[in-house]
């Protein structure tokens, strides 16, 4: 904990107030309290910059990265926990994880937005914590030109406007490819996501050079009865209407009350009114989008990308499907791999050939 006279004054300072604080957690910790200290101070961040290193043992997922004050720290390395799509993991498994994490680091587990998990620790202690890992059944990898780790939203099991399995896809895509995220081989690095439907909590699209995305062919169903009892009950109707983006939706008032009127020509098969009323859900002809190229890095080729619409339609039953997903980034990776430049994301590899290219080397219709 910071105490007075120990050269911490602004983290003393946000040790205070009523609510809860960050730096009481951290001090419970083995994270280097100067460090944060000298960050605050300055108004920067306390690291900039790191990347893989090469650990005897370990293809991948060992990194570090690098302070600014190298005379508090010099650097701080970590290493990448491939986690269980969906984010699904029990109790036990995090307590375990959070003992690991005490016994051969600082103490920190750290939750990434790219799907993994991160423990700190030393150097030293990267091959035993690997071998604990692999007692727990988790392993390491998703980092340098390698396949990352193929992350997934939370799917049917929480959310009701999921349209596919996307944990179940996710995971099978992670076994299958699980080399590919252990060895790299890549021109560049490779995220990949499944997204359960086109709301697209992940940002798989403008995130993940890879996505399967559940979508829906057919229009959403209306459940009239409903609906008009949602209209009459003060249901924003007005609103629902403004926001379809293809303006493909109508509300009429007849004999038999109030009814909403999709047009098949205008809509856009999105999520917009069957998030905002109750009384509308998705078609039942689902499948996947597959998409191409999304990206958030700055660095070389043209910097941030929204993924391209490769097929935007794979009809998908269930698990006996997912082999033809597979098959369909497989075969991508390959094409990539033999035609990619060094250090060129799969989204400026396909702006530089085009989508029409792409799918007519991996044999697909126009």
């Amino acid at each position: 904990m910071a105490r007075d006279g120990d050269g911490t004054p602004l983290c003393r300072r946000l040790l205070k107030g009523r609510y809860p604080s960050h730096v009481r957690e951290l001090a419970a910790t083995g994270y280097p309290l100067e460090l944060y200290e000298a960050g605050l101070r300055d108004g920067q961040p306390a690291f900039e910059g790191g990347g893989y290193i090469s650990v005897p043992e370990i293809p991948a997922g060992a990194s570090t990265r690098a302070t600014r004050y190298p005379h508090l720290v010099e650097e701080s390395p970590f290493l990448r926990i491939l986690c269980p799509a969906g984010g699904w993991m029990g109790a036990a498994t995090l307590e375990a994880l959070a003992d690991l994490a005490e016994g051969y680091g600082l103490g920190l587990v750290h939750f990434t937005t790219g799907g993994t998990l991160e423990v700190y620790t030393s150097r030293e202690n990267m091959v035993p914590l690997v071998r604990e890992l692999n007692k727990l059944g988790l392993d390491v990898g998703s980092s340098g030109d390698d396949l990352r780790c193929v992350i997934a939203c939370c799917g049917p099991a929480r959310c009701d406007a999921a349209l596919i399995d996307a944990p179940a896809l996710a995971t099978y895509l992670g076994e299958r490819f699980m080399e590919d995220q252990q060895y790299p081989g890549f021109p560049h690095k490779c995220k990949s996501g499944v997204a359960g439907c086109p709301n697209d909590c992940i940002r798989a699209m403008m995130q993940r050079d890879n996505s399967f995305v559940g979508v829906y062919r057919d229009l959403p169903l209306v459940n009239q009865q409903r609906f008009g009892e949602w209209v009459e009950g003060g249901g924003a109707w007005r609103e629902l209407v403004e926001a379809c983006p293809g303006r493909a939706l109508r509300v009429a008032r007849g004999s038999g009350g109030v009814s909403a009127e999709i047009d098949g020509e205008r809509c856009l098969r999105c999520m917009m009114c069957i998030n905002l009323c109750p009384a509308i859900e998705p078609g039942r002809d689902r499948g996947v989008a597959w998409v191409v190229g999304g990206k958030y890095g700055r660095r070389g080729g043209q910097g941030p990308m929204v993924g391209y619409v490769l097929v935007p339609f794979i009809p998908l039953r269930g698990p006996e499907d997912y082999p033809l997903l597979g098959d369909l980034f497989a075969a991508l990776l390959e094409l990539w791999t033999e035609h990619g430049k060094t250090k060129e994301r799969m989204g400026d590899f396909v702006s530089r050939w085009g989508p029409g290219r792409i799918r007519k080397e991996l044999g697909l219709e126009e």
